[in-house]
């Protein structure tokens, strides 16, 4: 198991937001977290990432604990993140947002030419400032400063929400291929997840802060099944 999450329980303060999820991911796999806004599928994100600290629980990674590791360290361990907003740095062309994500790594110059490499919008892109790429070319940036770290996971906090149809379809595809390559990819999702849920092999439903329902992924795109699983876990 590349990544297991017991017991986890995480918040603002003394505000507690999740109470006991458990959540594993597998190398090479994609899994997508479901849930009601509100539910805490942000939270558990940033917890793992090392954004938000653990109240309770265990989160481990290749088997080590990662309770009280800095999102730095988390991210150097090859777990990386991406935000749902304040992603990039607006006031950075497209190759210095890759080059600041890039620093804390050997071989700094060689990752930013991957990353443009497999994304040839951005390198189209590469000399304007991040606040003036379209909504689904700022996404694919902030992807695109995740990978600069090689993660052997990838979490996606909403990467699609609110984009062109276009770029939906081109994200998806792009994880595909990374899935395909090893790596493990967690996608949060709360708009019309049929697309990545038809790519994901695990689904997991949260609500309230608590694991409602764990399933095949694909199992959700029967008739009717999805409105099934999410009402009941809003009740």
């Amino acid at each position: 198991m590349q990544l297991e999450v017991r017991g986890l329980k995480s918040g603002y303060g003394k505000v507690q937001i999740l109470h006991g999820i458990d959540f594993t991911v597998k190398p090479g796999e994609i899994t997508t977290v479901l849930g009601a806004n509100g539910a805490g599928k942000s939270t558990l994100m940033k917890t793992v990432a090392g954004h938000l600290p653990v109240m309770e629980g265990e989160i481990h990674y290749k088997g080590n604990s990662l309770n009280g590791h800095s999102a730095l360290s988390i991210c150097k361990l090859g777990i990386g993140y991406v935000p749902q907003s304040s992603n990039v740095f607006a006031e950075l062309s497209v190759r210095d947002n890759l080059a600041a994500a890039s620093l804390a790594f050997e071989g700094a110059d060689e990752r930013v030419r991957d990353v443009l490499r497999r994304f040839p919008i951005l390198e189209e892109r590469a000399n304007q400032d991040a606040s003036t790429l379209s909504g689904g070319e700022r996404q694919t940036l902030a992807i695109g400063t995740a990978l600069v770290a090689a993660p052997d996971i990838l979490i996606l906090d909403e990467p699609t929400a609110g984009l062109a149809p276009i770029f939906v379809d081109r994200i998806v595809d792009w994880v595909r291929e990374l899935s395909r390559e090893g790596v493990g990819v967690v996608w949060v999702v709360e708009q019309n997840p049929e697309k990545i849920l038809g790519i994901s092999e695990t689904a997991y439903v949260i609500d309230a802060g608590r694991n409602s329902e764990t399933v095949e992924a694909k199992s959700l795109l029967e008739p009717g099944r999805l409105e099934e699983v999410l009402l009941q876990a809003h009740v």
